[in-house]
């Protein structure tokens, strides 16, 4: 078994694991955004600068920002906390691609200069030279990943009040 099958199967047999890592970091992004335009109106700065160069270090709005996301606890919902905290109703990957967005452009960039392919061949022969399979748009080495809607608000719920 090579090592992307383990990171596979470790991954697809333990889907709580990855799924709470997957929501942490879809929220983290998202709270970075948050606290980093409450850095910008305390230093009073554009509130376009990068996401990637945001500087909250002693920032007090920030800090006032995080102490009051973390006060509420589970004394409402995660809904409400996530809207009051960031402005935002629901998980957004925005912010995620904000901050990776000088990346993206040197990607696209780059693949450009070497000529590379990106195209749905480019990726299904990195599948199978991974010896992967794909079933209902996962990567996976065969097992059928089924998820509810409900295993993913509890680990949500999970996430946000422990």
């Amino acid at each position: 078994m090579n090592h992307t099958q383990n990171n596979a199967d470790n991954c697809f047999n333990r889907e709580p694991i990855c799924y709470r890592y997957f929501v942490a970091t879809v929220l983290q992004f998202q709270i970075h955004r948050k606290i980093c335009r409450e850095a910008a109106k305390e230093h009073r700065l554009k509130t376009s600068v990068p996401l990637h160069k945001c500087d909250i270090y002693r920032s007090k709005a920030a800090g006032r920002a995080l102490v009051d996301l973390m006060e509420k606890g589970s004394s409402r919902t995660w809904q409400e906390v996530l809207s009051e905290a960031t402005g935002e109703s629901r998980l957004d990957g925005n912010a995620l691609r904000e901050y990776f967005a000088p990346l993206e452009e040197w990607l696209r960039n780059e693949n450009i200069r070497t000529q590379e392919p990106i195209d749905g061949d480019y990726c299904k022969r990195s599948i199978e030279t991974a010896n992967l399979q794909v079933y209902g748009g996962f990567y996976n080495t065969g097992v059928v990943a089924e998820t509810s809607i409900f295993v993913i608000v509890f680990l949500l719920l999970q996430l946000l009040f422990q």
